[in-house]
């Protein structure tokens, strides 16, 4: 048994609670193996605990559920750190290169190539463990830096590894759509994907969902039909990247294959918020992607989307243009940029970014007979972290019932 005694404020984003996000103040939660069993007053609570039980004094602090981070590619090899410093000074491509070299997803593509398996899986780790370390228990990852077999197959079994290691409840996408090899052109690169990648991936179990980035730039909305309609058969969920940089029906024709969620939404139309809205189909609002890429003219409109009544997630998009590892600092931006309130970026990291993956049954609230995925913040107003812009309060994060951060420190 585990005890979180006398919880200053406990954000359940239990829907049921009126409140927005179902705050309780001064109650306890009871954890048995990996569910939550009761929440309640202490006292009512006493009979349960034994010496036995592990309490955790949560006075003062602040207890929520675990994040959920619906949207990464954290399974890259190498980094583009000299391309990022490079291009904060200029824009003149002969200065990025000679800072830099090779630039762009060429770049990512040829260091994730260059990695080995090993070198992957350390990488991918390190990485979710900086996650965890900011209060996320659930993680989505993307392979899509091999635009060949090979390489998309090694990412995805670093992701199937990774799962092996860390204790977080991962999800692997296909993200074969995240470009495409120019000497077979798109057409023949979609038919690439379908009858040479996805086989493999189903036999060996390597991915639950499957991505495309369909935009006037990338995929047409007839070959990302195509993709999700094969990824379907071959048992994975469909999610996109649609309408960051154009609007050619890309969430429309996603609604209307059943995809989970469709990220980024910049250019999102009225019709497409209709069809997501009825289809209910989550959109993932990127805040940190669109800060650095400098979308200000048209950033993803998240108040609008939310008046509306669409369902919206927020998600850090970590990958080695966008390097975020903050969920807090995505609920900080999202509040500042796109113009949700306090409760709104919170429930869009929790139970609206497990509704992205169709997890909600399971997590993104602390609800009993919910899997005990838990942060504990050193604060005892959450809004603290809107309010004082890239500041960390998560001290504590139980995964299934077990502390696997404690005192800011990875302790599974």
């Amino acid at each position: 048994m585990l005890l979180l005694k006398n919880c200053g404020q406990i954000h359940t984003i239990d829907e049921s609670i009126d409140g927005g996000i179902g705050t309780l103040t001064g109650y306890s939660i009871l954890i048995e193996d990996d569910k939550i069993k009761k929440i309640d007053k202490f006292e009512n609570l006493k009979e349960f605990i034994d010496d036995k039980t592990e309490i955790i004094d949560c006075e003062g602090k602040t207890v929520m559920p675990g994040f959920v981070d619906p949207h990464t590619h954290l399974a890259f090899g190498g980094d583009r750190k000299a391309e990022y410093l490079a291009k904060l000074y200029t824009n003149d491509p002969k200065i990025i290169e000679e800072k830099a070299g090779i630039v762009g997803m060429k770049s990512s593509v040829k260091q994730t190539m260059d990695a080995d398996l090993d070198q992957l899986v350390e990488a991918s780790v390190e990485k979710l463990n900086l996650l965890l370390k900011g209060g996320v228990t659930t993680v989505e990852v993307k392979s899509g830096y091999g635009i060949d077999k090979d390489t998309e197959l090694k990412q995805l079994r670093a992701i199937k590894k990774a799962k092996e290691i860390s204790p977080q409840t991962i999800l692997a996408t296909y993200l074969g759509g995240h470009d495409w090899d120019p000497a077979m052109g798109k057409d023949d690169y979609i038919d690439f994907c379908i009858k040479e990648v996805m086989p493999a991936i189903k036999e060996e179990n390597l991915a639950e969902l499957a991505d495309i980035w369909v935009e006037e730039q990338f995929f047409s909305v007839e070959q990302g039909r195509k993709y999700l309609q094969a990824a379907k058969k071959y048992g994975m969920n469909g999610t996109i990247h649609g309408n960051e940089l154009s609007s050619v029906g890309a969430s429309k024709m996603a609604a209307e294959e059943g995809v989970y969620c469709v990220a980024h939404l910049n250019y999102l139309t009225e019709e497409e918020i209709d069809i997501m809205i009825e289809k209910n189909v989550v959109g993932i609002v990127l805040p940190t992607t669109d800060y650095v890429k400098q979308y200000y003219k048209v950033l993803a409109d998240g108040r609008h989307f939310i008046d509306r009544g669409m369902t919206i997630a927020l998600a850090t998009n970590l990958n080695p243009g966008n390097y975020t590892v903050s969920t807090s600092l995505c609920m900080n931006m999202a509040c500042r940029n796109h113009g949700l309130s306090a409760e709104e970026a919170l429930k869009g990291a929790t139970l609206n970014a497990a509704k992205a993956l169709r997890l909600e049954k399971d997590y993104g609230s602390i609800e009993e007979g919910k899997y005990a995925d838990i942060q504990i913040w050193d604060t005892d107003d959450y809004t603290d972290v809107i309010y004082i812009h890239g500041i960390d309060y998560v001290n504590t994060v139980i995964k299934h019932g077990k502390v696997v951060v404690k005192d800011r420190e990875i302790v599974y």
